[in-house]
């Protein structure tokens, strides 16, 4: 096997990962990204865990070091709008939330009122990978919403407009253009929670 073919392989885990919402708050603020990095990390059913990743360069990523709280939202297909506006864009630029739906929940971060499911969670601790922050996350509460089926990332490629394809491409060039910078400087100083 080649480094390309492992290359190739690995993006298996990304593209066909469920397409997320990320919301957190901190200092009376709220945020929204995009993310697609979340897995399971625990295989007990009765203390749910995930791993979330979340590139250092996101607004959301001051919000949920700062917090240690966020809510994951699967998305439905049918919400191609939610990417565009909480992917394309920085919430330093503009406030993601405004004519968003959201409570907040026990964590202290927003619930979107209309996705397919949710799950809080509070961080229980990281791992620095250079250009982004692995978080471990204890599921703190969650619910299903709307269910239907959830967005892959894969499927987001299939159905939106080309014209979204291509900035989200450009957009995506420049960040790993700044992440190539980053991604080897890893700091392994242990988290203190």
């Amino acid at each position: 096997m080649s480094k390309e073919e492992g290359r190739t392989v690995a993006g298996t885990f990304w593209t066909l990962s469920p397409v997320v919402a990320i919301t957190s708050s901190w200092q009376d603020k709220v945020n929204a990204q995009i993310a697609v990095t979340v897995i399971t990390a625990s295989i007990v059913h009765t203390v749910p865990r995930l791993v979330v990743g979340i590139w250092k360069g996101n607004y959301t990523h001051e919000f949920i070091i700062n917090s240690k709280s966020l809510t994951i939202h699967l998305l439905r297909k049918d919400q191609l709008d939610l990417v565009r506006n909480f992917g394309f864009y920085t919430g330093r630029d503009r406030k993601k939330l405004d004519n968003i739906p959201f409570k907040i929940g026990v964590t202290g971060s927003p619930i979107l009122d209309d996705v397919h499911s949710y799950v809080e969670c509070q961080v229980i601790n990281t791992m620095d990978a250079g250009d982004m922050t692995a978080f471990l996350v204890d599921v703190v509460d969650g619910g299903i919403i709307g269910g239907g089926e959830w967005m892959t990332l894969d499927y987001f490629y299939y159905a939106a407009p080309q014209e979204w394809i291509a900035e989200y491409g450009e957009k995506l060039t420049r960040s790993v253009a700044l992440s190539l910078d980053t991604i080897h400087n890893i700091s392994y100083k242990p988290w203190n929670p």
